[in-house]
C-alpha cells in the first residue's frame, strides 16, 4: 500500500503507547513495511519525571532509514510535561516510517503516543 485512501477505511484501531527515553535514538512506534495501513499520530507527549533537573529531548521521524528531527534539543523542564504534537499537528507514518527520540539524561524522560492505525483493505 503505497498511499492508502483514508475516506473509504475498512477499518481504525485506536492505539497509545508510552515508555521511557533513553540517551540513544530509540523507536517509539513502528508502522512496518507491507503492514497495509497509514498510522495517524494525534498526540505526541513528553513527560519529565525528575524531581530537580531539566532534560533535552530530540524526536526523530524515520521514513524508509531516512531520519528526520521533528524537534531537536528541546528543554524538558523538572517536573513538567511538554506536548509536542497535538491533535491540530497530526501527521502521518506511512509502511516502513517510525517515530523515535533521544533524550539528555537515561530515564528522565517518558513519552505519551496517540494514535489511529487506519486500514484501506
Amino acid at each position: 500500500m503505497a498511499n492508502p485512501n483514508i475516506v473509504s477505511v475498512a477499518r481504525i484501531l485506536a492505539n497509545t503507547v508510552s515508555g521511557s527515553i533513553t540517551t540513544s535514538n530509540t523507536v517509539f512506534h513502528s508502522n512496518p513495511a507491507s503492514s497495509g495501513s497509514v498510522h495517524k499520530i494525534n498526540s505526541v507527549i513528553i513527560a519529565n519525571i525528575d524531581g530537580t533537573a531539566n532534560a533535552d529531548f530530540d524526536l526523530i521521524m524515520n521514513n524508509a532509514g531516512s531520519n528526520t528531527f521533528m524537534i531537536k534539543t528541546v528543554v524538558v523542564p523538572a517536573d513538567s510535561t511538554l506536548v509536542a504534537f497535538d491533535k491540530n499537528s497530526s501527521f502521518y507514518l506511512m509502511e516502513n516510517s517510525s517515530i523515535g527520540g533521544a533524550a539528555s539524561a537515561n530515564s528522565d524522560l517518558q513519552f505519551t503516543i496517540s494514535l489511529e492505525q487506519i486500514y484501506d483493505a
